[in-house]
């Protein structure tokens, strides 16, 4: 795999003096300098027992002392005292009359590891970025993320605090649909990620977590910065694996990105901090979501729209109360609405799915709605849901014929009965009643009203504004 040895300066003629150690980085190696009895010599700077920057130790009773645990290696030769065999690898120094040079084997070739493979599946799965700070637990795969984005594959994204990563991927399966991954070390770090994922988790949005892992030679008895991450992340995630040295690596990918996207929520691997860097073979395969997810719309059957036309043929003045769920076919929703003139409020959390302008919009309903939206869903004789959780915030009224319409068959009737419960995707179901409904000109054309209402709201809120200050 090595050809030749390339030469890097790493410190002055006169720069560590006698007895001194100093850590120094050189491309993608860093290696621990040291000066004893007049020798230079470059060790590998990763202490075998937990990985102590052995850089930042000092030369003690003529031995290097690792700052972390105490553990002694010869300064020049990397040998441990006495019959321990876990030594430190060394690497060819020079002395040149402009400094000192260590010289690294040139690698023709870096060797693909399980990190590698499972960021490229990510890639594969249309996974666009990383969210995530790196650090000790996390190296391996933060190596393989900084490869795909020399590649150009995707993008990484630093962030102060792993709280912000994950709500940034959060914001981002929300707005889009689409799986986005953060990262974040093992221990504190992974806990930190846990608020955002819960935002993620609660408004159903493809994320996946990858954190980092302590040794697994060491897990279980309680080592530094140790978490049982599965048991933490409970109902965070929907699905949750540790990586292991034999997992089916691309396989892995390919259930936390299909779990993700068709459960709508976050996905969890943990990555032990020496199965990042295991070899694979050359030849094997990234994952990818080809013949992996079949389509994915759901057609209502012929019974429920049945049902739910007969509601709204019966109607006079239905309305329309679309949530979060429709934020993806506000298209077809709005063509329906205009099409048979039909009101339409929004949910706290659809707020903006319609503009406040349209002719049709009444804004959004309940506590931190408008007495608008309240108007028309208390004169209506039939609401269409679509894509609302009925959430107690929102305050749906139970009391008025309902047909409520979403993909989930959990959020079907979850609080209480509804009229017409109809499983199946909005802009399908919405094709499906308008051939029902074309011939119906019997709805209430509403929109003068909607009109007056928002008149009398816009005087009644100036009307406030020049009352005295701080009244409302």
């Amino acid at each position: 795999m090595t050809s030749k040895l390339e030469w890097f300066k790493v410190l002055e003629p006169d720069e560590l003096p006698e007895g001194r150690v100093k850590a120094v980085t050189c491309q993608h190696h860093t290696v621990c300098m040291s000066h004893f009895e007049g020798q230079f010599a470059a060790l590998d700077n990763k202490c075998p027992h937990q990985g102590g920057p052995l850089g930042e130790g000092s030369i003690e009773n003529g031995w290097l002392r690792c700052p972390w645990h105490g553990w002694d290696f010869h300064p020049i030769t990397g040998k441990s005292p006495g019959d321990f065999d876990d030594g430190v690898d060394t690497f060819e120094v020079e002395q040149r009359e402009d400094g000192v040079y260590v010289g690294f084997s040139v690698e023709t070739t870096k060797p693909k590891t399980v990190s590698d493979l499972m960021v490229e599946s990510l890639v594969g799965w249309g996974v666009k970025a990383v969210f995530g700070m790196v650090g000790h637990s996390n190296l391996g795969l933060a190596d393989a993320i900084r490869t795909a984005t020399e590649r150009g594959d995707m993008r990484y994204v630093a962030i102060r605090h792993e709280g912000a990563a994950s709500f940034a991927c959060s914001a981002y399966g929300k707005l889009t649909g689409r799986p986005i991954a953060c990262l974040s070390i093992a221990g504190p770090g992974a806990t930190n990620l846990l608020t955002g994922l819960w935002d993620a988790n609660i408004d159903r949005a493809p994320v996946i977590a990858l954190t980092g892992q302590v040794d697994t030679q060491v897990l279980g008895p309680g080592a530094f910065q140790e978490i049982d991450l599965q048991a933490a992340y409970g109902k965070v995630a929907q699905w949750s694996q540790v990586v292991l040295p034999s997992s089916r690596h691309a396989e892995l990918i390919n259930l936390a990105c299909k779990s993700a996207i068709l459960n709508r929520g976050v996905s969890h691997l943990i990555f032990p901090d020496e199965v990042q860097t295991v070899s694979v073979d050359e030849d094997k395969l990234a994952g990818s979501p080809e013949g992996r997810l079949g389509d994915l719309s759901i057609t209502p059957s012929e019974d429920s729209i049945d049902a739910a036309s007969r509601l709204l043929l019966g109607a006079k003045r239905p309305v329309i109360i679309v949530g979060h769920g429709a934020r993806f076919t506000m298209d077809s929703v709005t063509a329906f609405a205009e099409q048979h003139r039909i009101p339409v409020v929004t949910t706290f959390k659809g707020k903006g799915l319609i503009p406040d302008d349209h002719p049709l919009a009444c804004g959004v309903l309940g506590r931190s709605g408008t007495p608008i939206a309240s108007w028309f869903m208390n004169e209506s004789d039939a609401l269409l849901v679509l894509g609302a959780s009925f959430s107690n915030h929102t305050g749906i009224t139970p009391k008025k014929p309902t047909i409520q319409v979403d993909r989930d068959l959990m959020t079907l009737g979850k609080f209480h009965s509804v009229s017409v419960p109809v499983w199946g995707d909005i802009k399908k179901t919405l094709q499906a009643l308008d051939s029902r409904l074309k011939a119906q000109t019997s709805f209430v054309d509403q929109r003068d009203k909607v009109q007056q209402l928002r008149q009398i709201a816009q005087a009644t809120n100036l009307a406030r504004g020049e009352g005295e200050p701080g009244s409302r």
